[in-house]
């Protein structure tokens, strides 16, 4: 077996092997369960090789998945990945309340500027609805939680 020979033999062993490697595997934790306001917080790291694993937070509020609408920032796209969230104790007066930080993407001449943003969210009395305060602004607003598609 002369040495082209091999190459294409060697080659066509790995290649199976690398593909079957290459794939998206997704680990999920549940760090915050809040059984009486229907509260729960994961960690998700999400490994896609060759490119590498990244790590966010998604909340669920009722088993929904929380996704916040773009327009409330001026975001390049609606809002489901965090990069902090946690929740109060149950013995805490804000029990009803998580909190949440994630990077803010807003188109600007010249290119985009990203900032980390950071909320206290609180559901509201009318399904789907929830009040978002900036904990830097401490402005308020109710905003109706955007509904996943299957885009993502």
């Amino acid at each position: 077996m002369n040495l082209r020979q091999k190459r294409t033999w060697l080659g066509g062993l790995l290649l199976p092997l690398l593909a079957a490697c290459n794939g998206h595997k997704v680990e999920r934790v549940v760090v915050y369960e809040n059984d009486v306001h229907h509260w729960r917080i994961e960690h998700v790291v999400a490994h896609n090789w060759p490119a590498g694993s990244r790590q966010y937070y998604e909340v669920f509020l009722k088993d929904r998945l929380l996704i916040l609408p773009a327009n409330t920032f001026n975001d390049v796209r609606d809002i489901r990945e965090f990069i902090a969230a946690g929740g109060f104790d149950i013995s805490n007066w804000r029990n009803d309340t998580v909190v949440v930080a994630f990077e803010n993407v807003q188109e600007r001449k010249g290119g985009n500027e990203h900032f980390v943003r950071s909320l206290m969210i609180t559901p509201t009395h009318q399904e789907g609805e929830v009040i978002l305060a900036d904990m830097t602004t401490r402005q308020q607003v109710a905003v109706q939680r955007v509904e996943p598609g299957g885009d993502h």
